[in-house]
């Protein structure tokens, strides 16, 4: 770097090395941080199929053991009534052979058993009967949820090891990219002849742009998607109604620009205890209105605003952009930018978000005006 100042070549090249090395560690960042974020959303999904897997193993199991015992009444009944039978002389010494076979799970397939109890016990003997194939199904329903239960078990496990994993190489990212960025940094400076705070903030604006720019890229087509699929249901309900009328419609003309973009997400926390609390986000956001000279009025739009992005959850992820946490960042890992926790921590991704916020929009209610035009921030 010594060599190169003083000629303009030579810095110029040096500079653009210097500024792709920048570039390298926070497009590795950006990477890990959506990483982190997907193995996160599927653990939470995995684990919640195990959970609702859990809830029917137990029913089942529940159900199981009430037919079970419903079928051991009911034989219990027909060996009553064959005995009072015999004692009132309705059946001979050969219905107690039979009785000893009630115990069998087929004990109450056959007509020969009908013929022994008699004509009394015969209702009781066919709801025996049902009960146990009810019994049996139901162990069956049983087994192959539990065998699905085992196969979540060992999946759930492993997508929460590898949440953990991502989570730990973001960590370990930001650790190194902190000091590389540093030194880098300040050689940037030395060559500009600038300040490292000046060539930080130039930065920041270049990568918040740019995080802008794919923000809004994947809000238009998640857009597009939506206005697709609504056009889609409209041809299909005309079809049907055509159909069932019996008159040949035209197909519908697909809807252009606009539509509903889906509000993120809310999943389960991901490994690491994301704190998704609402009201104490939104107070947080408001005590720091004040350090980007903004007026408490601002808030409600902020209100409004995150309200719709994420609902003010901490692991709010849009499914379809990979936005992240409350600011809904894209990439996730821009965050990073102002603290190594912005996975769980709301208060990280608040200050990136107001910052973001303020150099994009100058205020809350700018960024406001402009999701309420476009339906996009």
């Amino acid at each position: 770097m010594q060599q190169a100042k003083g000629n303009v070549a030579a810095t110029k090249a040096e500079v653009a090395k210097i500024n792709g090395l920048l570039d390298s560690l926070s497009a590795e960042s950006d990477a890990l941080g959506t990483a982190a974020v997907q193995a996160g959303a599927s653990y939470a999904a995995t684990q919640a199929q195990l959970d609702l897997v859990n809830g029917q193993v137990s029913v089942l199991q529940a159900q199981t053991n009430r037919a079970e015992k419903q079928a051991l009444g009911y034989q219990k009944d027909v060996a009553a009534a064959a005995v009072q039978s015999y004692k009132s002389g309705g059946a001979n010494l050969g219905i107690f052979n039979t009785l000893a076979t009630l115990g069998n799970a087929n004990a109450l397939q056959g007509l020969d058993m009908l013929a022994q109890v008699g004509g009394q016990s015969a209702g009781r003997a066919v709801r025996a009967k049902d009960a146990e194939a009810v019994a049996s199904s139901l162990a069956k329903s049983r087994q192959a949820a539990e065998a699905e239960q085992a196969k979540l078990t060992a999946a759930s496990k492993s997508a929460l090891a590898a949440a953990i994993a991502a989570q730990q190489a973001v960590a370990r990212q930001l650790a190194a990219r902190k000091k590389d960025s540093a030194t880098l940094t300040a050689q940037l400076a030395a060559l500009n002849n600038t300040t490292a705070a000046v060539e930080h903030k130039y930065r920041q604006g270049q990568e918040a742009l740019a995080a802008y720019e794919a923000a809004q890229a994947a809000k238009r087509k998640a857009a597009a998607e939506e206005a697709a699929r609504q056009a889609a249901a409209a041809a299909a309900a005309a079809a049907a109604a055509a159909a069932q009328q019996g008159v040949q419609q035209p197909a519908a003309a697909p809807s252009s620009g606009g539509g509903f973009i889906p509000v993120a997400v809310l999943l389960p926390n991901i490994p690491g205890e994301a704190v998704n609390d609402p009201s104490g986000a939104q107070a947080y956001a408001a005590s720091r209105l004040g350090a980007h000279g903004w007026p408490q009025s601002q808030f409600q739009c902020l209100l409004q605003l995150w309200n719709q992005e994420s609902g003010w959850l901490t692991n709010a992820t849009n499914p379809s952009s990979g936005a992240y946490g409350i600011a809904q960042a894209l990439p996730p890992g821009k965050y990073a930018d102002t603290g190594s926790d912005w996975l769980t921590n709301y208060r990280t991704q608040i200050d990136w978000g107001l910052g973001y916020i303020g150099n994009r929009y100058g205020s809350p209610c700018g960024a406001w005006s402009h999701e309420v035009s476009n339906n996009w921030y």
